[in-house]
């Protein structure tokens, strides 16, 4: 992941990686092309036994229940509480575009989701009396350095917030607020090819189980476990003012070993596949717009070595948007809808919106 691109000179298209032919592998004294920051990407917060989300944090991933209303009902009657939401790395444009080493990046996200069905595996969907919001902020800093001839990032993110109102086939369940897990990340660039407009990056991320997490509650802001997340992000300029952006995740969870008032209670989950893809047009010198497309697989979660229903699978479409006020700040705003949802809450409707500052 990588700051989400400012240009630092207002001739720069907003989100950097794509300057025009004749600035093209050059930087300027005192000027640094701020590229597009890992979209919190991504990874959510889940707890206690995790409640499944239906996207991945920056969004930070949504927590909520899986597992279909029968194991939902199920869950609650015996105390255990539902897995806490999937982790998962979700990019914006440009976000392996490099920025100069020595940049700064501070980044606040407001991310929002309205799910309207539930949908457990091996059972129908249910929409009736189903629903979940999600009201999330992330507070996000990044740092550029260099080694020898090699650029690096180093991040740190913090999620809050809470997931209320919800809902399975009218079976509601108490929301949780608070702060969510912790997530630290350092990525690499193999290459950093300006002139060419060709960023390869891998990215290590670790979320930790510090979040807001009751093992007796359903949902829970908190994952209570460790959860690893390999990335390699690649970004080409197409010449002109088009690019693409293409990105892959292993996500790998940790046991928690909290995940209902019994002793034994331990949630276990397969690891999720993750991809991500976006082509980007540069509509002015300070507006860039961009379609994309995001899935995930796998996940599947069992409570105590038995399988609960619930797993991290979805497909969905987004429209991104990024303006640069000025070379130090960029505002960006995204909308996405889930066409296709396996083992958790389906997501009518999402919002992103996305301030940057740097230095």
């Amino acid at each position: 992941m990588t700051l989400p691109a400012i240009a630092a000179n207002p001739s720069f298209p907003p989100l950097g990686g794509n300057p025009p032919k004749a600035e093209r592998g050059t930087e300027r004294a005192g000027e640094a092309v701020i590229p597009p920051f890992p979209a919190f990407g991504g990874t959510s917060p889940g707890g206690g036994r995790e409640v499944a989300r239906s996207r991945p944090l920056p969004r930070l991933g949504w927590c909520f229940p899986r597992g279909g209303a029968r194991a939902a009902l199920l869950a609650i009657l015996v105390g255990v509480a539902l897995p806490a939401c999937a982790f998962a790395e979700e990019l914006e444009p440009n976000e392996f575009v490099t920025a100069a080493p020595g940049t700064t990046a501070l980044i606040g996200y407001f991310v929002y989701g309205d799910h309207d069905s539930y949908h457990a595996v091996g059972s129908p969907g249910i929409s009736n009396g189903t629903h979940l919001d999600d009201t999330l902020g992330i507070a996000r800093a990044a740092e550029y350095f260099d080694i020898g001839k090699t650029e690096f990032l180093v991040e740190f993110l913090q999620p809050f917030g809470a997931d209320s109102n919800a809902r399975i086939g009218g079976t509601r369940y108490q929301g949780s607020s608070g702060a969510g897990d912790t997530q630290l990340a350092l990525a690499v660039w193999p290459i950093n090819d300006k002139a060419a407009q060709r960023y390869l990056g891998l990215t290590l991320y670790m979320t930790l189980p510090d979040g807001a997490y009751d093992r007796t509650k359903t949902i829970n802001l908190g994952g209570n476990r460790l959860v690893y997340d390999p990335e390699v992000a690649f970004h080409q300029g197409l010449g002109g003012k088009w690019s693409m952006d293409l990105s892959g995740d292993l996500i790998v969870y940790g046991h928690n070993t909290a995940a209902g008032p019994l002793a034994f209670d331990t949630l276990t989950e397969r690891p999720t596949v993750q991809i991500q893809a976006f082509v980007n047009y540069v509509l002015t010198k300070r507006i860039e717009t961009s379609l994309g497309y995001e899935s995930e697989y796998g996940g599947q979660a069992s409570l105590n070595s038995v399988t609960t229903g619930e797993k991290t699978q979805f497909q969905e479409i987004r429209a991104v948007g990024a303006y640069s006020i000025t070379p130090a700040w960029q505002i960006l705003a995204e909308v996405n809808h889930q066409f296709s949802n396996l083992g958790g809450f389906k997501q009518d409707v999402g919002m992103t919106l996305r301030t940057l500052y740097a230095f």
